[in-house]
Protein backbone atom coordinates (compact mmCIF):
# COMPACT_ATOMS: atom_id res chain seq x y z
CA UNK A 1 0.00 0.00 0.00
CA UNK A 2 0.98 3.45 -0.57
CA UNK A 3 0.45 6.79 1.52
CA UNK A 4 0.93 9.97 -0.57
CA UNK A 5 0.66 13.06 1.14
CA UNK A 6 -0.95 15.23 -1.10
CA UNK A 7 -1.10 19.20 -0.93
CA UNK A 8 1.63 20.22 -2.97
CA UNK A 9 0.86 23.75 -3.43
CA UNK A 10 1.63 23.79 1.17
CA UNK A 11 4.27 21.51 0.89
CA UNK A 12 2.47 18.52 2.18
CA UNK A 13 1.69 20.33 5.47
CA UNK A 14 0.05 18.52 8.20
CA UNK A 15 -3.26 20.24 8.73
CA UNK A 16 -5.88 19.14 11.12
CA UNK A 17 -7.53 17.39 8.35
CA UNK A 18 -4.34 16.00 6.19
CA UNK A 19 -3.74 14.63 10.02
CA UNK A 20 -6.82 13.07 10.18
CA UNK A 21 -6.74 11.29 6.91
CA UNK A 22 -3.59 10.51 7.80
CA UNK A 23 -4.47 8.36 11.19
CA UNK A 24 -7.55 6.84 8.84
CA UNK A 25 -4.94 5.55 6.58
CA UNK A 26 -2.77 4.35 8.69
CA UNK A 27 -5.66 2.16 10.38
CA UNK A 28 -8.01 1.22 7.45
CA UNK A 29 -6.66 -1.56 6.62
CA UNK A 30 -7.69 -4.76 8.91
CA UNK A 31 -4.36 -7.35 9.87
CA UNK A 32 -4.72 -10.14 7.68
CA UNK A 33 -5.70 -8.68 4.15
CA UNK A 34 -2.53 -9.49 3.24
CA UNK A 35 -0.50 -5.88 3.02
CA UNK A 36 2.53 -6.40 4.81
CA UNK A 37 4.40 -2.96 3.24
CA UNK A 38 3.36 0.23 3.58
CA UNK A 39 5.30 3.40 1.53
CA UNK A 40 4.86 6.73 2.82
CA UNK A 41 5.42 9.51 0.56
CA UNK A 42 4.45 13.24 -0.56
CA UNK A 43 3.68 14.91 -4.01
CA UNK A 44 5.14 17.72 -5.58
CA UNK A 45 8.93 18.66 -3.87
CA UNK A 46 8.37 17.92 -0.50
CA UNK A 47 7.91 15.32 1.93
CA UNK A 48 6.25 17.23 4.64
CA UNK A 49 6.89 20.66 5.90
CA UNK A 50 5.26 19.80 9.55
CA UNK A 51 2.18 21.44 10.86
CA UNK A 52 0.76 23.90 8.99
CA UNK A 53 0.95 26.59 11.11
CA UNK A 54 -1.31 29.08 9.10
CA UNK A 55 -4.29 26.85 9.73
CA UNK A 56 -5.64 28.65 12.70
CA UNK A 57 -5.19 32.61 13.11
CA UNK A 58 -5.75 33.01 16.40
CA UNK A 59 -3.28 32.44 19.21
CA UNK A 60 -2.32 28.71 19.73
CA UNK A 61 -3.01 28.24 23.45
CA UNK A 62 -1.57 25.50 25.92
CA UNK A 63 -4.65 23.41 25.69
CA UNK A 64 -4.85 23.32 21.83
CA UNK A 65 -0.90 22.34 21.25
CA UNK A 66 -1.23 19.33 23.99
CA UNK A 67 -4.44 18.47 22.08
CA UNK A 68 -3.05 18.38 18.92
CA UNK A 69 0.02 16.32 19.72
CA UNK A 70 -1.74 13.80 21.38
CA UNK A 71 -4.53 13.23 19.63
CA UNK A 72 -3.02 13.87 16.46
CA UNK A 73 0.68 13.48 15.83
CA UNK A 74 2.00 11.28 18.62
CA UNK A 75 -1.35 8.89 17.71
CA UNK A 76 0.83 9.40 13.92
CA UNK A 77 3.59 7.84 15.36
CA UNK A 78 2.51 5.08 17.44
CA UNK A 79 0.69 3.70 14.48
CA UNK A 80 3.92 3.46 12.76
CA UNK A 81 6.14 2.34 15.61
CA UNK A 82 2.91 -0.44 16.36
CA UNK A 83 1.62 -1.34 13.40
CA UNK A 84 2.53 -5.16 12.43
CA UNK A 85 3.55 -4.16 8.72
CA UNK A 86 6.88 -2.51 7.76
CA UNK A 87 6.58 1.02 7.03
CA UNK A 88 8.77 2.50 4.23
CA UNK A 89 9.50 6.15 3.73
CA UNK A 90 10.10 7.74 0.51
CA UNK A 91 11.18 11.36 1.24
CA UNK A 92 11.63 13.31 -2.38
CA UNK A 93 11.84 16.98 -1.23
CA UNK A 94 12.27 18.81 2.34
CA UNK A 95 11.39 17.15 5.34
CA UNK A 96 10.29 20.11 8.15
CA UNK A 97 9.13 19.51 11.95
CA UNK A 98 7.10 16.71 12.29
CA UNK A 99 7.45 15.82 9.08
CA UNK A 100 10.98 14.67 9.57
CA UNK A 101 9.51 12.46 12.99
CA UNK A 102 6.97 10.67 10.49
CA UNK A 103 9.89 10.03 7.72
CA UNK A 104 12.38 8.79 10.26
CA UNK A 105 10.08 7.06 12.43
CA UNK A 106 9.38 4.45 8.85
CA UNK A 107 11.20 0.92 9.39
CA UNK A 108 13.23 1.79 6.20
CA UNK A 109 13.93 5.03 4.54
CA UNK A 110 15.05 5.89 1.41
CA UNK A 111 15.71 10.05 0.08
CA UNK A 112 16.37 11.80 -2.99
CA UNK A 113 19.97 13.25 -2.83
CA UNK A 114 18.50 16.74 -2.64
CA UNK A 115 16.66 15.64 0.10
CA UNK A 116 16.37 18.59 3.09
CA UNK A 117 15.59 18.12 6.76
CA UNK A 118 14.64 21.24 8.44
CA UNK A 119 14.00 21.33 12.37
CA UNK A 120 12.07 24.62 12.28
CA UNK A 121 10.49 24.33 15.43
CA UNK A 122 12.66 27.07 16.89
CA UNK A 123 11.65 29.39 14.54
CA UNK A 124 8.51 30.06 16.38
CA UNK A 125 9.40 29.32 19.23
CA UNK A 126 8.78 25.62 20.30
CA UNK A 127 11.29 22.59 20.93
CA UNK A 128 11.10 19.77 18.17
CA UNK A 129 8.16 17.50 18.78
CA UNK A 130 6.64 14.44 17.60
CA UNK A 131 9.23 12.49 18.79
CA UNK A 132 12.18 14.16 17.10
CA UNK A 133 14.46 14.35 19.75
CA UNK A 134 13.93 11.21 20.67
CA UNK A 135 14.42 9.49 17.43
CA UNK A 136 17.24 11.53 16.33
CA UNK A 137 19.21 10.89 20.16
CA UNK A 138 18.40 7.25 19.87
CA UNK A 139 19.40 6.31 16.35
CA UNK A 140 22.93 8.92 15.64
CA UNK A 141 23.66 9.76 19.53
CA UNK A 142 24.83 13.46 20.02
CA UNK A 143 25.46 13.79 16.01
CA UNK A 144 22.79 16.15 15.41
CA UNK A 145 22.16 17.15 19.41
CA UNK A 146 23.30 21.11 18.24
CA UNK A 147 21.00 21.13 15.25
CA UNK A 148 18.11 19.71 18.08
CA UNK A 149 18.74 22.87 20.25
CA UNK A 150 19.35 25.84 17.95
CA UNK A 151 17.22 24.94 15.28
CA UNK A 152 18.90 24.16 11.69
CA UNK A 153 18.93 21.48 8.84
CA UNK A 154 20.80 18.39 7.60
CA UNK A 155 21.40 17.22 4.49
CA UNK A 156 20.34 13.51 2.70
CA UNK A 157 24.03 13.15 2.97
CA UNK A 158 24.31 13.33 6.25
CA UNK A 159 21.51 12.31 7.47
CA UNK A 160 22.91 8.71 5.46
CA UNK A 161 26.36 9.09 7.35
CA UNK A 162 24.48 9.18 10.43
CA UNK A 163 22.67 5.81 9.73
CA UNK A 164 19.46 7.45 9.83
CA UNK A 165 18.46 6.47 5.89
CA UNK A 166 20.13 5.38 2.46
CA UNK A 167 20.24 8.39 -0.10
CA UNK A 168 19.27 7.12 -3.61
CA UNK A 169 18.54 8.64 -6.94
CA UNK A 170 14.85 7.65 -7.05
CA UNK A 171 13.38 7.17 -3.57
CA UNK A 172 9.66 5.76 -4.59
CA UNK A 173 11.35 3.51 -6.55
CA UNK A 174 13.85 1.86 -4.16
CA UNK A 175 10.49 1.76 -1.84
CA UNK A 176 8.30 -0.09 -4.19
CA UNK A 177 11.48 -2.51 -4.51
CA UNK A 178 11.95 -3.04 -0.92
CA UNK A 179 7.96 -3.45 -0.01
CA UNK A 180 8.16 -6.59 -2.91
CA UNK A 181 10.86 -8.07 -1.03
CA UNK A 182 9.03 -7.47 2.49
CA UNK A 183 5.83 -8.61 0.32
CA UNK A 184 7.89 -11.62 -0.65
CA UNK A 185 10.39 -13.08 2.08
CA UNK A 186 9.50 -14.18 5.72
CA UNK A 187 7.60 -11.79 6.71
CA UNK A 188 6.29 -13.11 10.28
CA UNK A 189 10.37 -13.00 10.68
CA UNK A 190 10.42 -9.24 9.51
CA UNK A 191 7.38 -8.32 12.17
CA UNK A 192 9.55 -9.79 15.01
CA UNK A 193 12.30 -8.15 13.84
CA UNK A 194 11.08 -4.99 13.66
CA UNK A 195 9.48 -5.54 17.25
CA UNK A 196 12.78 -6.41 18.69
CA UNK A 197 14.22 -3.10 17.14
CA UNK A 198 11.07 -1.20 18.56
CA UNK A 199 11.82 -3.24 21.72
CA UNK A 200 15.29 -1.72 21.87
CA UNK A 201 14.80 1.51 20.55
CA UNK A 202 11.23 2.87 21.98
CA UNK A 203 10.96 0.83 25.18
CA UNK A 204 10.08 4.26 27.02
CA UNK A 205 8.20 5.86 24.02
CA UNK A 206 5.27 6.31 25.94
CA UNK A 207 6.81 7.95 28.58
CA UNK A 208 8.69 10.12 26.40
CA UNK A 209 6.02 11.63 24.23
CA UNK A 210 4.09 12.49 27.94
CA UNK A 211 7.04 14.63 28.92
CA UNK A 212 7.06 16.25 24.86
CA UNK A 213 3.92 17.51 25.41
CA UNK A 214 4.96 19.31 28.69
CA UNK A 215 7.60 20.81 27.38
CA UNK A 216 5.59 21.85 24.68
CA UNK A 217 2.99 23.21 26.54
CA UNK A 218 4.86 25.34 28.30
CA UNK A 219 6.34 26.89 25.35
CA UNK A 220 2.79 27.80 24.47
CA UNK A 221 2.42 30.65 27.32
CA UNK A 222 5.37 32.21 25.93
CA UNK A 223 6.19 36.08 24.47
CA UNK A 224 8.34 34.02 21.77
CA UNK A 225 6.33 31.55 21.01
CA UNK A 226 3.60 34.23 20.19
CA UNK A 227 5.99 36.44 18.56
CA UNK A 228 7.51 33.48 16.50
CA UNK A 229 4.29 32.14 15.00
CA UNK A 230 3.22 35.83 14.20
CA UNK A 231 6.50 36.70 12.03
CA UNK A 232 5.62 33.43 10.76
CA UNK A 233 2.39 34.99 9.29
CA UNK A 234 3.72 38.08 8.75
CA UNK A 235 6.65 36.50 6.37
CA UNK A 236 8.87 38.82 8.71
CA UNK A 237 11.91 37.74 11.00
CA UNK A 238 11.04 37.09 14.19
CA UNK A 239 12.38 38.76 17.34
CA UNK A 240 12.86 36.87 20.45
CA UNK A 241 13.16 38.00 24.05
CA UNK A 242 13.77 34.64 25.33
CA UNK A 243 10.57 35.32 27.62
Amino acid sequence: MTIRLNRPDRLNALGSRMRQELIDALGQRAPGDGIRAVILTGSGNAFSSGADIRENTGKPTRDIIVKDLRDSFHVIAKLIRDSDRIFISAVNGVAAGAGISIALLCDMVFASPSARFVTAFQDIGLAPDTGLSYILSRASGRRFAGQLIIGGEFSAAEAQEAGLLRVVNDPVAAAREAARKVSEGPFLAYVKAKRLVNRSLFWDFEEFLTYEAQQQADLAETHDFLEGVTAFREKRKAVFSGT
